[in-house]
């Protein structure tokens, strides 16, 4: 997609609980404690990464179900994925 390499996996960290709150989720870094609630798109990246999984599988998925083109997808959940990253909630595998 747009010509990225990038083709880590990323997964869920172990220091990170979750749970389902309708169609949000609710997440909570044991060690940090701080909490962070996800919403629709961000609650839907999330449930993907219950098993290594790639930037472009996820833009695959969403590009599927959503309007959006594949590379404005990839910007966006690649910044989400570095997010996640650097809260302690994401990792590569």
């Amino acid at each position: 997609m747009n010509g990225r390499t990038d083709d880590a996996l990323y997964r869920r960290s172990e220091q990170a609980l979750f749970a389902d709150v309708g169609e949000d989720v609710v997440a909570l870094h044991i060690a940090r404690g701080n909490c962070y609630g996800m919403e629709k798109v961000a609650a839907e990246v999330w449930s993907m990464l219950d098993q290594p999984v790639s930037l472009a599988e996820i833009c695959s998925r969403l590009v599927e179900r959503y309007e959006v083109d594949a590379g404005t997808c990839e910007q966006d959940v690649g910044a989400l994925l570095a997010q996640f990253e650097q809260e302690g909630l994401v990792e590569r595998a």
